[in-house]
């Protein structure tokens, strides 16, 4: 069935083509460079539609790999990044599929870098958090932060409550909560809270006197 195209707007990823009788879609930047429209042109959606679905598994899977030569990423975020730029589901999950099967990309892998370069600044609540925002299985996540040396956290959370105590001209007790929040705030759990502001105090002035540690 003909219609006419109306609009054609430029988004990031994709082009949104508005038609006469009101539906839209996207259109994968590289695929409408492909088969471009313009406004007024008259369009067989169905027709069209076939065009991009013939060519969008190799333009998918390019894209795939372009977004994994500036970062790697986890497969939930490439196939939403395929889907949002116009690409089908199935052409995103073959694309997917295919990297997967190559190792260019591993959840595990992408799991491993995240926590290695967030565990500096995040305790393990806040990374389990952002893991499982990038759709990292439960059991990977669960396995590389059980994996993780206890200390290493710790020292984290002393040199974050250090920074947070030091040159304060709050009363101890309110500087001993603010710093309680940051940790807490950076996903620490609280008994490495409690344990990083022990150590941090032990350094601060004896008349640093907090009130509690609940």
């Amino acid at each position: 069935m003909a219609d006419f195209v109306t609009e054609v707007y430029k988004r990031a990823g994709h082009r949104l083509v508005q038609l006469s009788g009101g539906e839209s879609f996207k259109v994968p930047t590289a695929l409408f460079r492909l088969y471009p429209l313009k406004p007024g042109e008259e369009i067989d959606v169905q027709a069209y539609a076939r065009q991009l679905a013939a060519a969008e598994p190799r333009h998918a899977l390019e894209q795939a790999v372009s977004m994994l030569e500036r970062r790697d990423r986890s497969v939930q975020e490439v196939t939403k990044k395929l889907v949002d730029a116009g690409y089908s589901q199935q052409a995103a999950g073959r694309a997917c599929a295919r990297l997967l099967e190559g190792g260019y990309l591993d959840d595990e892998r992408y799991a491993s870098q995240a926590i290695s370069r967030l565990g500096k600044k995040y305790g393990s609540i806040r990374l389990r958090r952002e893991l499982r925002r990038a759709g990292i299985a439960e059991e990977i996540i669960s396995r590389l932060l059980d994996a993780r040396e206890p200390e290493e956290q710790l020292e984290a959370a002393i040199s974050l409550a250090q920074k947070s105590l030091r040159g304060k001209t709050l009363e101890p007790a309110a500087a001993w909560r603010r710093a309680y929040g940051a940790l807490a705030r950076r996903g620490y759990p609280p008994n490495i809270v409690r344990a990083a502001l022990a150590a941090a105090l032990a350094e601060e002035p004896e008349d640093f006197i907090p009130e509690s540690d609940a």
